[in-house]
């Protein structure tokens, strides 16, 4: 299965006036979003994926698959998929 057809596990938007960072686990990722920047959170299937653990924190969320342990996160921007790395920023995606 191709990540673009992985389902969409969230969906988050920057609704402040700072950036907000996605920090995705247990691989180490973060997805950083800039003020009006909406993404959706895609994962690829798997039985240990859901539920999500979602949690804010100072600066965005920490999301945490329920025992899968590498995901391999995306994110769809703008409709296009975006393999998430530490750091992504999305501004270099526009």
């Amino acid at each position: 299965m191709t990540p673009s057809s992985y389902p969409v596990v969230g969906r988050f938007k920057n609704d402040t006036k700072s950036e907000m960072t996605l920090y995705l686990e247990m691989v180490p990722e973060e997805v950083t979003l800039s003020p009006g920047d909406e993404v959706e959170l895609l994962a690829r299937p798997s039985e240990d994926l859901l539920p999500l653990d979602v949690v804010r924190v100072e600066d965005g969320f920490h999301i945490h698959a329920h025992k899968e342990w590498d995901p391999d996160w995306h994110v769809r921007f703008r409709g296009k998929v975006i393999k998430a790395r530490t750091p992504t920023r999305l501004i270099e995606h526009r």
